[in-house]
């Protein structure tokens, strides 16, 4: 199963990046990463965009009857309160 086109947007915001730079990242055209999160692009292109954000350290996170899709990432693992306060000192 892959996820819902909106993850992708939301997956690439994460990692902090524009279309321009997932693309150069990925080795794909800005256009192919408008199209797959526009759910406009083949599958082929959607598992290779999933293979470059699990690499990142993104996964994703398939509905379980209580839940729906989610993301989750391995690079983030401080709460706002931690770095809210690393940020006032």
């Amino acid at each position: 199963m892959r996820p819902p086109p909106r993850l992708f947007v939301a997956a690439r915001v994460l990692l902090g990046q524009n279309q321009i730079e997932v693309a150069h990242d990925s080795g794909m055209s800005s256009r192919t990463i408008y199209k797959i999160e526009n759910a406009a692009a083949n599958i082929i292109l959607v598992e290779k965009l999933m293979r470059h954000y699990s690499s990142k350290g993104i996964s994703f996170i398939s509905p379980d009857g209580n839940s729906g899709w989610g993301i989750k990432s391995s690079f983030l693992n401080s709460s706002y309160d931690d770095e809210h306060e690393t940020s006032e000192r």
